[in-house]
């Protein structure tokens, strides 16, 4: 009977140890918008182990944005009970009801868990955060013409809907291709509110320009925006029950610096456009898709009187709306009697106004007469065509006849040209031109004159003596400097791009913190996000998010180093861009 009673005493302390190991998965939230994250935890409570969850499954279905774990030891009547938890934020990558398959520890594994989906880009909820599973935050693309013409300029407006405090950079366009299109930013977004349901929405604008450079069926890249929102987080928020929520110093609610950054990835659906070719009428001339061309000239004097013999200048300007600098075409010079010409190099410059982007071509040209008695400046004239009418059009410079008088012999070359007076327009035939309206910004000629001295010999002598022992001196103080300050060049880039070759990623991520900590001196640089935002480069912000969740994959077979490498070396050659440290809020929180 003793025998039986031990047995049963000892089978219920075995099963009450197993009943009491458990392997447990929890969401913060089943329902999810489609660009914002939740929290997957993870709890091992009645078990101790070294191993860590396999998470290789999870990278199907969601992005990891990171991992954080704990350890907790309670001691009850003389029992010692542990437990771990893993906390894992992660992001849907698609919408619909997804499934959190068993995650496996040791011999453990967890029950799936299912979570719906919403998409953001259908409707956004005027709701109080946190009470409803609909989406807080919209993106949406629109472009104001679907069938352009090859390198005509498409207007793409980009708007955010905001009800939650969305933070953030500028988006970006998710392409890496100029061969298809060319794109350009037309200014500071323009932002707006609505009052919906008693909530404030927040509207965010931003105007690009678009320039297909292909004909045929093109689709208009995607657009990414990266961001987050705070979240109060009452566990670190000593002041709540004191202060409540509106309390603000210097301009930050405490519940903004005792807060949570929730990120929040919102992606542009494609749009399909058709791109019609250069029109047959363009005959082989210069494709110039334009909603405006115009000529414009000046002499330097204003009025000048031609000698033969001497040299006159003529600034030429061409200024189109609706295209891009490098779409202007070289102004040409038609060859006149009795006349030389001395064309300089053209200079480009490119503005944003009322919407449209407008290119300016400057080209100065200068004509020396050979000879006396009446002569013909011929004219000048760029063929472009009208995206408006759908049809080739010139824009021309009239010739003009110019009297030369007698002067000094003919040089042989052209002396540089005086500094430009005010503008002054010169009717085209294509259109009257307005000076007001058209008046480009000065891009100013600097003239140097040469002086002739005589000075003795012996003060030569003195000047070349002081001469070679300034550059004695100012050698032996750099030389003495340079080896004070030179310090031994880092290792970072090397580790990087070797732990790159190896498809070391832990190693990997490791020089990468230190590799950026060094490069913009911050000792605070603890994640690849942080990482990202420092260099600022789309190619390898993407590289880097493919990195993070190659990290919690099973193998590192989808993993390309060389894509990654060259993004890296790419960033590590640019030069360190300066941020705004006294500016602690993000672009787009300002109004």
């Amino acid at each position: 009977m003793k025998k039986l009673i031990f047995v049963l005493a000892l089978m219920f302390l075995i099963t009450s140890n197993a009943l009491a190991q458990e392997f447990r998965a929890t969401v913060n939230r089943d329902t999810v918008p489609e660009g914002e994250t939740f929290l997957l935890s993870l709890d091992l409570t009645g078990a101790a182990t070294n191993e860590t969850p396999d998470l290789a499954e999870l990278g199907r279905d969601f992005t990891i944005y990171s991992v954080a774990n704990a350890y907790r030891t309670n001691i009850v009547n003389n029992t010692i009970e542990q437990s771990r938890q893993w906390n894992l934020v992660l992001m849907p990558k698609h919408s619909g009801n997804i499934t959190i398959p068993a995650i496996k520890l040791d011999k453990f594994s967890t029950q799936p868990v299912t979570i719906k989906v919403v998409k953001a880009g259908e409707q956004i909820s005027p709701q109080v955060p946190g009470q409803s599973g609909e989406p807080r935050f919209k993106i949406s693309g629109t472009v104001d013409n679907r069938s352009p013409y090859v390198q005509q300029q498409v207007n793409y407006t980009l708007t955010l809907y905001d009800t939650g405090g969305l933070q953030g950079e500028e988006p970006m366009f998710m392409t890496a291709d100029n061969s298809e299109w060319i794109i350009r930013n037309l200014g500071e977004p323009q932002i707006s509110t609505q009052v919906i349901n008693g909530r404030t929405i927040r509207e965010i604008k931003f105007q690009y320009a678009l320039f297909p450079q292909k004909s045929g069926e093109l689709t208009v890249p995607s657009v990414k925006f990266n961001g987050f929102y705070l979240t109060k987080d009452s566990r670190r928020d000593p002041f709540s029950d004191v202060f409540g929520d509106d309390m603000f110093i210097a301009g930050f609610g405490l519940s903004d610096v005792f807060a949570t950054q929730n990120p929040v990835v919102l992606t542009t659906e494609p749009i399909k456009i058709n791109v019609r070719p250069a029109a047959e009428a363009n005959n082989g001339n210069w494709w110039l898709p334009a909603s405006k061309v115009e000529l414009l000239a000046q002499f330097d004097p204003a009025n000048p009187v031609f000698k033969a013999g001497e040299a006159v200048s003529r600034t030429i300007y061409l200024r189109a709306s609706g295209v891009v600098d490098t779409q202007l075409p070289e102004i040409r010079f038609p060859e006149a009697a009795g006349l030389k010409q001395y064309p300089e190099k053209p200079q480009t410059q490119m503005k944003v106004e009322n919407g449209k982007v407008v290119s300016l071509e400057k080209i100065v040209n200068t004509y020396l007469p050979q000879q006396a008695g009446e002569l013909i400046l011929p004219a000048i004239s760029v063929n472009w065509f009208n995206v408006n009418s759908g049809r080739m059009e010139q824009a021309t410079l009239p010739a003009q006849k110019i009297r030369v008088l007698p002067g000094a012999a003919a040089p042989t070359a052209a002396p540089s040209p005086a500094a430009e007076p005010e503008l002054k327009a010169v009717p085209t035939q294509a259109a009257p031109i307005s000076p007001a309206a058209s008046s480009p910004e000065k891009l100013s000629d600097i003239n140097i004159e040469k002086i002739e001295t005589i000075t003795p010999f012996y003060i030569y002598l003195l000047l070349g003596i002081a001469f070679a022992a300034g550059i004695m001196v100012s050698w032996l103080i750099m030389r003495a400097w340079g080896s004070r300050g030179s310090a031994k060049p880092s290792n970072y880039k090397k580790a990087v791009v070797s732990a790159a070759e190896a498809k070391d990623l832990r190693g990997l991520r490791d020089d990468l913190l230190g590799w950026a900590a060094e490069r913009w001196q911050r000792d605070d640089v603890t994640s690849l996000k942080e990482v990202a935002d420092l260099a600022q480069s789309p190619d390898f912000g993407i590289e880097l998010e493919k990195l993070t969740e190659a990290l919690y994959a099973r193998s590192n077979t989808e993993w390309n180093p060389e894509s990654f490498i060259k993004a890296f070396q790419k960033v590590n050659k640019m030069k360190i861009r300066k941020t705004n440290d006294d500016n602690p809020l993000p672009k787009l929180y300002k109004n």
